[in-house]
């Protein structure tokens, strides 16, 4: 909590209030950059490669005034607000193996809700364009766009900003829940607002129990590295064109043996987590 001098520089928003509204600017924000990007792309027409490059720009900028609005408003140090603290290095083996098997579970998650609620061609053709690539440039820009600026900005959003806001006046629980509905709401697209949700549990637990949001930018991108790879393997498998996302609605599933696995692997994981971080850690205010 803030010092009694601090009292003044409180919002005037309960916390609730003041996702919703980060959650509007960062949509409009993010809205008119890409307006102006895709003007200037029709202006200035570029190579699919440059274009793959370029295509995180709305993001990052949208996303970066919600940050420099919220760590403005908030009474406590930018550092604190965002969790940006020295991460247990130890911790990293066992998130990457947690994470891999969240990232299977996840991809027959999205299977089934394909199944159930077939999204529409558009739908669909924005995945594809978005995993797409053909040559080492086009690479270069998917793999910069998902696996390296998605989960830093998107980290320090929902599991910094976001998530020490909700834990001023809430408990870690509540906090880790509802900036993981928030993450999910802010995908927008149905097909993508459940999993993403789910995965912020994860995502935010990670941060209250290691207290350093550098843990869960890691999990992230690895979450974003294995349907980047499997894209550019599709052909290869069923299993790799259904975490290339391109199946979602084919009704491909993983196999039962897989599924085991990766739920063994996953509660292995996240076990492993639990024995090396302090039981204190997970009560602490991130």
């Amino acid at each position: 909590m803030p010092a009694e001098g601090q009292a003044s520089k409180r919002r005037r928003f309960p916390p609730w209030a003041d996702c919703l509204l980060w959650l509007l600017v960062g949509w409009l924000a993010i809205f008119a950059t890409s307006i102006l990007f895709i003007a200037l792309m029709r202006a200035l027409p570029p190579s699919r490669a440059l274009e793959s490059c370029l295509s995180f720009l709305p993001n990052l900028l949208g996303i970066s005034v919600v940050l420099s609005l919220g760590v403005a408003a908030s009474p406590f140090p930018g550092m604190q607000v965002l969790s940006v603290r020295r991460p247990p290095w130890r911790v990293f083996p066992a998130v990457a193996l947690s994470t891999l098997g969240l990232t299977l579970l996840s991809a027959e998650l999205d299977t089934y809700l394909g199944e159930l609620f077939p999204p529409p061609a558009w739908v669909l053709e924005i995945f594809k364009r978005v995993l797409e690539y053909h040559t080492a440039l086009e690479f270069l820009g998917v793999f910069s766009f998902l696996v390296l600026i998605a989960p830093l900005t998107e980290e320090l959003l929902f599991r910094g900003l976001f998530l020490h806001r909700l834990a001023e006046e809430y408990s870690s629980r509540v906090a880790v829940a509802g900036s993981a509905v928030c993450f999910g709401i802010f995908h927008l697209l149905p097909w993508q607002a459940v999993g993403a949700a789910l995965v912020g549990i994860y995502l935010g637990w990670l941060v209250v129990r290691t207290r350093s949001v550098f843990v869960p930018m890691f999990a992230h991108a690895v979450f974003n590295l294995v349907p980047v790879v499997a894209s550019g393997l599709a052909s290869r498998s069923a299993i790799l064109r259904q975490l290339a996302a391109e199946e979602a609605a084919a009704g491909s599933h993983l196999p039962a043996l897989w599924l085991l696995v990766s739920t063994l692997v996953l509660i292995g994981g996240v076990l492993w987590i639990r024995r090396m971080t302090p039981a204190s850690a997970g009560a602490a205010n991130p």
